[in-house]
């Protein structure tokens, strides 16, 4: 009997702390609608106009950037996807094809088109 209390303190000793960031980690990177582009920014399926629209941001509604920045990158890694045109942040109007994942609905893939997207970190 003795053997079964030693052993049931030995458990009851084991404490779990939550995991927190660490310096070294870089925050997430909001992404949102600019307003140059009406304050809409769609969220769609894939990287391409015609993929599903899953929702559309406003200048006041945000949703994180999937991966983390990169030099000139704000929201990571970009995904080549289909050719899209905005109004970019210079006030001029943008033709590209760079694509931004998003976390919309994860685990799926949801993307914004990167060249008319604004972000805040």
């Amino acid at each position: 009997m003795k053997k079964f209390f030693a052993l049931a303190g030995a458990c009851a000793a084991v404490v779990l702390l939550p995991v927190t960031a660490t310096a070294a980690e870089p925050e997430p990177v909001l992404v949102h609608a600019a307003p140059q582009n009406g304050c809409k920014l769609n969220i769609r399926a894939g990287a391409d106009v015609g993929s599903a629209l899953l929702h559309t941001l406003t200048c006041t509604s945000y949703t994180t950037c999937v991966h983390t920045p990169e030099r000139d990158q704000p929201c990571g890694k970009l995904v080549t996807g289909g050719t899209y045109t905005c109004v970019g942040s210079d006030g001029k109007q943008v033709t590209d094809n760079r694509w931004a994942e998003v976390l919309w609905r994860s685990p799926e893939l949801s993307f914004v088109a990167a060249g008319c997207a604004a972000f805040r970190s």
